[in-house]
């Protein structure tokens, strides 16, 4: 496995709720689909958009650091960032948890969520040309850069849906009429204190975390192969342009999960400053069998999302006969 090696000072800045399933889980999800892609044309495909000691590992996590501070971009980076200035907004949709699927016009849905990239940067990798005209302004290359994460990220619960709290401090669904503030994919829920992680950064990072110590930190991807392996249900169906759908709709199913047994207090106002507008925050306290459940969905999520991040590889680029 290819270990991204970073400065001290660019390992902080992707500290936290920086990376989903953090840079060790994106990573996982890459390895585990080289396994599954192995002697396939899709393969080849890929290392064909790879740079020289690119893996799908390292590719995974591309979509993320182009989210850094200027001065740690590549020029292929900058030029993905000045054409799609709303990219932050790619690798999430923020559908209220209780709705039971992913359709456009919901609640937290827009045209350029994560649904909607993913759906546009397999037009990209489909297309005969590679001539970056399309919406997003990205050849090849950053069409596969994009998928590699985003299929993770469409895996973890959060980066799907989220809660919406209203005065009183409850949840509710704003597509019944009520009226609450969304929580942001869970970054303005904290967990125990105000200056707790974001309940969001703990399912990036600590959930992740929680696995590697389980299931051994030597060799984490292989552990979520034996432990983890494919399952019939992970297989999709129908046209590979509805996928990104269908598995953004299991991931909303699990995210009930993420709200079991939390009741969202201390409620404070953050005022509005140059990153953000004014807006709620809470604590939340963690139930005690919370980070077993937690731990044991994200080893499922992961290597399922690098199973999945394989069989949409090959529907691209299947076989020649």
């Amino acid at each position: 496995m290819l270990k991204l090696l970073l400065p001290a000072s660019l390992a902080i800045a992707l500290s936290g709720s920086a990376f989903a399933y953090g840079t060790t889980g994106h990573q996982a999800i890459g390895t585990i689909a080289e396994h599954y892609l192995q002697g396939s044309r899709a393969l080849k495909e890929v290392r064909a958009l790879l740079k020289e000691g690119e893996n799908l590992d390292k590719a995974a996590t591309w979509a993320d650091r182009a989210k850094l501070p200027d001065k740690y971009l590549t020029a292929e980076m900058k030029d993905f960032v000045a054409n799609n200035p709303d990219h932050h907004r790619f690798h999430y949709c923020d559908i209220p948890f209780q709705q039971k699927a992913y359709r456009p016009g919901l609640t937290g849905t827009d045209p350029h969520d994560i649904v909607h990239i993913l759906e546009l940067s397999i037009k990209v990798l489909q297309a005969p040309d590679d001539n970056a005209a399309n919406p997003l302004k990205i050849h090849k290359r950053v069409a596969l850069l994009l998928i590699a994460h985003l299929v993770g990220d469409l895996h973890q619960p959060l980066h799907v849906g989220c809660s919406y709290v209203d005065e009183n401090d409850q949840f509710v669904d704003p597509e019944t009429g009520a009226k609450g503030q969304p929580d942001a994919g869970a970054n303005h829920f904290h967990v125990k204190t105000r200056s707790g992680i974001a309940l969001h950064g703990y399912w990036d990072t600590i959930t992740v975390k929680l696995a590697r110590t389980h299931l051994g930190i030597d060799d984490f991807p292989g552990a979520l192969l034996k432990t983890q392996p494919d399952r019939p249900e992970w297989n999709a169906q129908g046209p590979v342009a509805t996928w990104p759908t269908q598995w953004a709709t299991e991931t909303l199913g699990l995210t009930p999960l993420c709200f079991e047994g939390l009741a969202p207090h201390d409620r404070r106002l953050v005022p509005k400053d140059e990153k953000q507008d004014a807006h709620f925050e809470w604590n939340v306290i963690l139930p005690d069998s919370y980070p077993v459940k937690a731990r044991d969905l994200v080893e499922t999520g992961l290597s399922k999302a690098g199973y999945r991040l394989a069989i949409l590889l090959k529907a691209i680029w299947p076989e020649e006969k």
